[in-house]
């Protein structure tokens, strides 16, 4: 495991959302700080609050447009392959997808807590986002 795979790993495990902790663990690399870093990436939690896109996906897409974010064609072109790698991976790029149930529902949240899907699923989210990235050079 990359020192980056582990640093997002520990940063979620500390309580930072899975957005925070894909862009904290590489933002340095970029010229972003990890404070601001947390900050502009806090509320693409829980698939930007609406179950939607992955936070880890969300996240590391941030990373890419910190590198590539110049150069549209080449950002989206990364964006591209990163989602798809990770879609190959899990299938699924939504967090209502990847948790097998809608946590903005009460029924929904209530299923994720019970099964700790937060602790195994959004924590392997993150670590399979960040190793996509290492992957991938960033």
């Amino acid at each position: 495991m990359s020192d980056k795979v582990e640093e997002a790993s520990r940063l979620f495990g500390n309580g930072m959302y899975c957005s925070q902790a894909i862009l904290g663990a590489f933002c340095e690399r970029y010229g972003m700080d990890k404070e601001a870093a947390f900050r502009i990436s806090c509320g693409l939690n829980s698939g930007a609050r609406c179950a939607e896109v992955c936070g880890a996906v969300s996240g590391a897409v941030l990373v890419i447009g910190l590198k590539y974010g110049g150069s549209k064609d080449t950002c989206n072109m990364r964006a591209e392959e990163f989602v798809e790698l990770f879609r190959e991976r899990h299938g699924e790029v939504t967090c209502r997808g990847l948790l097998g149930c809608d946590v903005f529902t009460p029924e929904g949240r209530a299923k994720a807590i019970e099964k700790d899907l937060f602790g195994t699923v959004c924590r392997g989210a993150v670590v399979s986002a960040a190793q996509i990235l290492s992957d991938l050079g960033y």
